[in-house]
């Protein structure tokens, strides 16, 4: 795929023209892990034999909601050609404008903000599948990037990860792009409002709770067990951050994690891949609600992405965390984990499957968990493997595990 043309440096900026950073501890908690929800629907629209209508409909909405680079008058780019390697960037957007479904706590917030950023790389022979939460307070450098009006902010070495997204989306991409060093030329963005009425789409999603939980910060209110929920009740859940597990934000995309893997399982069911009604319910939500890179919101890059993830398993998908350490200056930052970091992205660079050594701390329930992690993503493109060390965290899609054990 053709690299964008990065946007040009310019001299440094006042102190002044930099973009804003977090406003308040409480405005951080009402955030949301959206975003693979939008590579969930993407893959249905590959297995389901009414692929091409879904993938239309898709289309004809995000084309109003497509984002040009900043600087490109034309708006044009190379579409994908998706053969080989897949790397896409996946964030979650807590923009209130045109918003619908709900109330989301501090609606008199202006902008957009990202709490969730999730990397996803679909191995050359499109057999397996990583997924890498990035934590939002990950500090990393930023190279210059221009926003849509045309401002311009210089490189920096430091830079909290989700501020970029203050810039802009392609900030965000080219940020993790440099620090990866992986070809990432593809995104898509999810707001609150897509998240609701794609689990409502599905009938809702089945979840398990290791103990109860009662946080009125998020407004989840649940007895420890199974459950189905959906809409707001969902939304709850993956916010929640002091009513499961540590209180930390790492804590939460464990539960987050846990979440997705049953969301995944769900879609991807009978009882939703057989369902017209469903089907076409989640092709209209993710058409309204996503914001894609220019050059995915036409017809054949959806179709060819589709492709790309339509055979892999839920066993081959891992969902991990990136290797994080406490940052010195900052206690409430976190900085990757240098050599950890760095076999990871090795790995994704040289296209080898990723193993997890160890599963996840929470408890494991129902037929569906695998005896073991390796087991489980054992490679299936014979590539080398490459195994992560037991604090990395994650799951396998596969594992139906319960947050908050």
């Amino acid at each position: 795929m053709r690299r964008p043309t990065p946007p040009a440096a310019t001299t440094p900026l006042s102190e002044a023209d930099q973009p804003p950073q977090r406003r308040s501890r409480r405005r951080r908690r009402r955030r949301i892990v959206v975003a693979l929800l939008a590579v969930i629907v993407v893959a249905v629209l590959g297995i389901a034999g009414t692929a091409v209508a879904l993938v239309l409909r898709v289309s004809d909405n995000l084309a109003t909601n497509a984002v040009s680079r900043p600087g490109d008058d034309t708006g044009a780019q190379t579409i994908p050609s998706w053969d080989g390697p897949v790397n896409l960037l996946i964030m979650g957007s807590d923009g209130r404008d045109g918003l619908t479904s709900g109330q989301y706590g501090d609606d008199d917030v202006e902008g957009d903000r990202s709490d969730t950023l999730m990397l996803l790389h679909v191995n050359a022979a499109h057999t397996d599948a990583t997924l890498v939460s990035i934590p939002r307070d990950t500090m990393l450098p930023r190279p210059s990037c221009t926003n849509a009006s045309g401002t311009t902010y210089h490189a920096t070495d430091t830079t909290q990860v989700n501020s970029t997204f203050d810039i802009g989306p392609y900030c965000t991409l080219d940020t993790i792009r440099a620090y990866t060093g992986l070809d990432i030329d593809n995104f898509v963005v999810v707001n609150f409002d897509g998240f609701i009425d794609i689990t409502n789409a599905i009938g809702g999603v089945d979840v398990c709770l290791a103990e109860n939980v009662d946080d009125s910060d998020s407004g989840l209110h649940l007895a420890a067990g199974r459950h189905t929920i959906q809409g707001d009740e969902a939304l709850a859940f993956v916010r929640t951050r002091y009513g499961i597990g540590d209180g930390s934000d790492l804590g939460r995309i464990r539960t987050q994690q846990t979440y997705l893997s049953a969301l995944a399982r769900k879609v991807k069911s009978a009882q939703t891949l057989t369902n017209p009604v469903a089907l076409f319910g989640l092709a209209d939500a993710a058409g309204r609600t996503l914001k894609v890179d220019k050059a995915l919101s036409r017809p054949e890059a959806l179709v060819g992405l589709a492709g790309t993830l339509a055979s892999v398993s839920l066993d081959r998908m891992v969902l991990l965390q990136l290797p994080v350490r406490a940052y010195d200056p900052d206690p409430n930052r976190v900085e990757p984990v240098p050599e950890e970091a760095r076999q990871l992205f090795a790995a994704l660079r040289e296209d080898r499957p990723v193993l997890l050594s160890s599963g996840p701390a929470s408890s494991e329930t129902g037929s569906d968990s695998p005896a073991t992690e390796e087991e489980s993503t054992a490679p299936a493109s014979g590539a080398p493997q490459v195994t992560l060390p037991p604090d990395v965290k994650g799951q396998t899609a596969d594992r139906n595990t319960c947050a908050g054990g």
